[in-house]
């Protein structure tokens, strides 16, 4: 599922197109925020489709190794072993991932070869000879389930190529989605259960992204004048505007979500401002954030309750 540390990535993107190019109304920015966020879940479907692509190619090879006029018992047995795993099934036929493959559509046959290459490799690894030797144990085909998406998918860069086509923020959602295939492999245990993951853990996170925007947006104008305050030393267009909105956020975040504490939204943003900004970023947001603090601490403007009372 993706976290809040992503959601605010996201948030940060749209922001920042739109202080570049302030063209879009601010219920575009919200449907596009939406949209990008889908992508993450529509980008884990098309990750356990491919790994479900696999389970479907080595059963087609079956059928035709079953077919041949000699027989080769040995091929038909090392392929025998692996189909009858019963995690792809029980993945393949989960109601839940038959819904969101309804709505994503995932289609791996044109590459159906690469595929082909795949199965070669598995069936041919030291890895499935240690499976073959205990092929009946739960722990052992779990641990080859994992070494298959480990290997041949999580770090297959032929399929990270087409998800660069297919979507935009593919970089920065891939983390996200492949966490997500690995929760389903996670979860699978010797009684037959599988969890299919939702986006969010919970209706608080699904709606921390839309929030966050509206509360920039609300306290936009004010936040703007503090960091000027604040930081009169600097000429305005010196100062990256990637900087200015993640210190619009952290503001946003201070006094707009009561239950997250004030060290840790401003943590939350420095470590953007290092991954995402210039080197010198961080200590300068860190600098103007600390003084712009003090005065809304001062000034009453930090309704912050439960958790977000922890300084």
């Amino acid at each position: 599922m993706i976290t809040r540390r992503h959601i605010r990535i996201k948030v940060l993107h749209h922001l920042y197109a739109h202080a570049i190019d302030a063209e879009s109304s601010a219920a575009v920015l919200l449907k596009n925020l939406n949209n990008s966020l889908e992508e993450v879940h529509h980008l884990f479907v098309w990750d356990i489709s491919a790994l479900l692509r696999i389970y479907s190619v080595a059963l087609h090879r079956l059928e035709k190794v079953k077919l041949r006029n000699v027989n080769d018992t040995e091929l038909e047995s090392r392929i025998g072993a692996f189909v009858t795993i019963p995690f792809f099934k029980l993945v393949q036929l989960d109601h839940r991932l038959i819904t969101f493959k309804k709505e994503v559509h995932p289609d791996w046959s044109q590459y159906n070869s690469h595929f082909i290459t795949i199965c070669d490799e598995i069936f041919k690894s030291e890895e499935f000879d240690r499976f073959l030797e205990t092929k009946g144990d739960f722990t052992f085909q779990k641990r080859l389930v994992k070494f298959i998406y480990q290997h041949h998918i999580a770090e297959n860069e032929f399929l990270h190529d087409i998800y660069e086509d297919m979507y935009v923020g593919w970089a920065d959602d891939l983390d996200a989605a492949q966490m997500m295939s690995g929760k389903v492999i996670s979860s699978w245990n010797n009684q037959g259960d599988v969890v299919i993951p939702n986006l969010y853990k919970d209706d608080s996170d699904a709606a921390f992204g839309t929030f966050l925007m509206r509360k920039y947006f609300e306290f936009a104008q004010d936040s703007q004048t503090r960091i000027e305050a604040k930081s009169k030393n600097w000429e305005s267009d010196r100062i990256a505007k990637l900087d200015v909105v993640l210190m619009k956020l952290c503001i946003a975040e201070w006094r707009g979500i009561e239950e997250i504490p004030v060290k840790v939204s401003m943590n939350e943003y420095l470590d953007l401002a290092k991954e995402y900004s210039t080197p010198k970023s961080s200590s300068f947001i860190n600098g103007i954030l600390d003084k712009i603090v003090t005065n809304l601490r001062n000034e009453g403007l930090l309704n912050k309750v439960g958790r977000g009372i922890i300084e």
